[in-house]
């Protein structure tokens, strides 16, 4: 992006002119949205600010590890409004973050950091990067702008490290990049704990998660010449199981290794809603199949949520959708 050092400069004088922070990422965080608050919740308090770290509603049995999870007020928003400073990070407009309107009107001065392709620029300092790998990968060139005054400690240097390999998807995605590499590496020398992050998120995974990508696996269904992979799960898919729609982690994504398939969807039948998450091996910019649903992401990995709408609905609508798309593709 243009001006990347004048807008993290801009984001320290933020940082070192206000006094009460809330910080939070986006809903139902990933690796690299919650990485990104801990790390900058942790640097913050160095810094001598109070910090009220937030995010909304859940949070995987996978990312509780990290360092400073504890500080995370999951679903709890606070009772008193009195931040002169609030940070979103990954939060492609001002709602991603949940319902957060009390807090954000009433701020002086509300920073926007994200790395999605389409971001609006709310906040009145802004650092959209779509060029970056993930969201940490900026947060580490903000590190950096502190001209060595900050550089992470161990411990933010394993968050935003688990930032940037769960976006890259352990750097085999479009998105890693030489940058995304080089910060993965100066991350290592800070600290990082690989090990545990490899461990705990790539080779540990629950029963029930595996019984749940079994009968992901079971109902996965190709269509348009094999070249849209489809799993549908139902409410009664999860209540069967004793399983929570949160229990996906992972299982979109493995369609995209059949040979042939361009686009993977997964759509799961909620309480409250229908949610849709998207991949592509590549050809296929799934973002902008998002964007037709009202939702976003990045062009190889995207998402959507749909209400009043019944779940079969939802998935031909999809399908029709997709079918112009991956025609396109022949």
């Amino acid at each position: 992006m243009e001006n990347r050092a004048e807008s993290l400069q801009l984001i320290w004088q933020a940082l070192h002119a206000g006094e009460k922070f809330f910080v939070a990422g986006h809903l139902n965080p990933d690796g690299d949205s919650l990485g990104c608050t801990l790390a900058l919740t942790s640097l913050l308090e160095r810094m001598g600010k109070q910090v009220y770290a937030y995010c909304a509603p859940t949070v995987g049995a996978d990312l509780q590890f990290l360092p400073g999870f504890s500080k995370i007020h999951v679903g709890q928003l606070p009772t008193q409004i009195d931040f002169d400073t609030v940070i979103l990070l990954e939060c492609s407009d001002r709602k991603r973050g949940g319902d957060l309107e009390t807090i954000l009107t009433p701020a002086k001065t509300i920073v926007n950091i994200d790395h999605h392709l389409v971001s609006s620029a709310y906040g009145h300092v802004n650092h959209i990067d779509s060029g970056a790998s993930s969201t940490a990968e900026i947060m580490f060139q903000l590190f950096e702008e502190s001209g060595g005054d900050f550089l992470p400690t161990p411990d933010e240097a394993t968050c935003l490290y688990t930032g940037v390999v769960t976006d890259t998807g352990r750097f085999v995605h479009s998105n890693t990049t030489a940058e995304a590499l080089r910060v993965a590496s100066a991350l290592v020398a800070l600290g990082a704990d690989v090990n545990k992050i490899n461990q705990i998120i790539y080779f540990t995974k629950p029963y029930i998660e595996l019984k749940v990508l079994g009968r992901a696996l079971e109902k996965m269904h190709l269509r348009f010449d094999n070249k849209y992979s489809e799993i549908i799960l139902t409410r009664h898919d999860f209540e069967s199981l004793g399983a929570t729609p949160s229990q996906t982690q992972g299982i979109v994504s493995q369609p995209t290794m059949i040979p042939g398939v361009e686009v993977s969807a997964l759509i799961k039948e909620e309480p409250d809603k229908i949610s849709v998450n998207l991949r592509s091996r590549g050809a296929a910019d799934v973002s902008q199949i998002a964007q037709t649903f009202g939702g976003g992401g990045h062009a190889r990995a995207a998402g959507f949520k749909v209400t009043g709408k019944p779940l079969n609905q939802v998935a031909e609508e999809l399908a029709n959708h997709i079918a112009h798309v991956v025609k396109k593709l022949a």
